[in-house]
């Protein structure tokens, strides 16, 4: 069992996830010191429980249960890298880095879920988290309000940041609750219905209110999940509908205005060019929506711009453009260029070339087959919880994935910090089982987490 330190250590890191989870942004400018560039709280945490592991039993152990050479050759490369562009380009190359730095949260979830009670402390944490964070999300339409009233906190660049009011991850908070609510077991009728509603609700609210194009992709990778792990879930999903188009008939009925991100005037015909506005259709009717739309041949000119960079030369499409650079030549009105491409996966490219690109990309099938293979597992044995968790996991990858198709989700430490850390704690859990299967832990070393205990 864990030491009085692991403890402490585990604790920082389930307030580091609700931090993120719940304040996204603003929480991640908290450093040391609290000015210019200093050092974030992800990576002191991360520092720390780094120091206090031993590496070589730490990945002997994770290539227990996955092929170790891609972690090997994405943190190797992706870590020398830095040091040479670190030497040209100082702390520009160490910011550019982000996504490498923080995937090695999954040694640090791997690590500290050597104690089961660990993974149970998660489970306890993860539900209020996504409770909490899901109300939170519903008060975008005050985000105005919120942010003028908040306290605020120094930017990199020395400008002020409320506190409250961000809501970068409103979205997926908002869809990853809503899934939580149809994959909860009941066997009481009125539960499961208010479950249902509940869910309906906040995947309408993403919908109407947040009118983020990212949601139609988002909902169709959740229903996909459903129906391959639940399919009387992906049922319940479907009766969300009818939900939606209630709250339509209402809108239009009554005339309602509804303070959304793009427009007030919510209607079918804006959800079908909202959607046409994925490929880069306008229309002349929408203006926020033609907006909208207008930004896919921006980031459609950014992305032919790195792909003309690295195919001139094969040394840096095989090895990739480095650290230290911007990836556009967009600057916004103060004059701010804009780092890094809207797409994780292009910035991956970019900056680690093929290599990269190849490591990452098995890095990722890896978690979906540890991910898959403990929900499998756990379920067949009863592991109702651990099933449960595994589930959950999944879905917030396939929400942050998504999300990388147009948005620099893995680049951000509110989404990169947590989606690397549950992978870690998924991993660990794979390794349990295993060790169950050899005789080496009795009932997964305490994996068997009583089903009365959680909603």
């Amino acid at each position: 069992m864990g030491t009085a330190l692991d403890r402490l250590k585990v604790s920082a890191l389930l307030v580091l996830l609700a931090g993120y989870l719940i304040l996204d942004y603003p929480f991640m400018l908290l450093r040391i010191p609290p000015v210019g560039f200093g050092i974030p709280l992800g990576e002191v945490l991360l520092v720390i429980v780094l120091l206090g592991i031993n590496p070589r039993l730490a990945l002997s152990r994770l290539g227990c249960v996955t092929l170790l050479a891609p972690f090997l050759v994405w943190w190797g490369w992706g870590l020398g890298r830095l040091a040479f562009d670190a030497a040209e380009h100082g702390m520009w190359a160490l910011r550019d880095a982000t996504s490498m730095i923080e995937s090695l949260y999954v040694l640090v979830g791997f690590s500290l879920a050597a104690d089961p009670r660990a993974t149970e402390r998660l489970i306890r944490w993860l539900y209020p988290i996504i409770v909490i964070g899901c109300s939170y999300c519903l008060l975008y339409v005050f985000a105005d309000q919120l942010a003028a009233i908040s306290p605020t906190i120094l930017g990199a660049s020395g400008q002020a940041v409320p506190i409250f009011g961000a809501f970068a991850m409103a979205g997926t908070m908002l869809l990853w609750a809503a899934f939580a609510c149809l994959i909860t077991p009941t066997q009481q009728p009125h539960r499961r219905l208010l479950l249902t509603v509940a869910a309906g609700f906040l995947i309408a609210f993403a919908m109407i209110v947040l009118q983020k194009r990212t949601t139609y992709l988002q909902l169709a990778g959740l229903a996909a999940l459903l129906l391959y792990v639940r399919p009387r879930a992906l049922s319940r999903l479907g009766i969300t509908l009818p939900l939606l188009g209630f709250a339509l008939l209402v809108i239009t009925a009554f005339d309602i205005r509804i303070s959304g991100r793009l427009t007030s005037e919510i209607s079918l015909s804006f959800f079908l060019d909202h959607l046409l506005a994925i490929v880069g259709i306008g229309t002349d009717e929408q203006g926020a929506i033609a907006d909208a739309a207008s930004g896919v041949p921006l980031r459609l000119h950014w992305w032919t711009r790195i792909y003309e960079q690295l195919t001139s030369d094969p040394i840096a499409l095989i090895g990739g453009l480095g650290y230290g650079i911007p990836l556009t030549d967009f600057r916004d009105t103060l004059g701010v260029v804009t780092r890094e491409p809207h797409n994780s996966v292009i910035s991956v490219v970019a900056r680690l070339g093929l290599i990269g690109l190849l490591s990452w990309i098995w890095i990722v099938m890896a978690f979906f087959r540890a991910g898959f293979q403990v929900y499998w597992i756990s379920r067949r044995r009863g592991y109702d919880e651990i099933s449960r968790l595994a589930l959950l996991v999944i879905a917030f990858a396939i929400l942050t994935l998504v999300g990388c198709v147009g948005e620099d989700n893995m680049e951000k430490p509110f989404f990169a910090i947590p989606f690397y850390t549950l992978w870690g704690f998924i991993l660990r859990i794979a390794y349990q089982l295993r060790g169950e299967v050899a005789g080496e832990y009795p009932a997964a070393a305490g994996l068997r987490i009583a089903r009365s205990e959680y909603p």
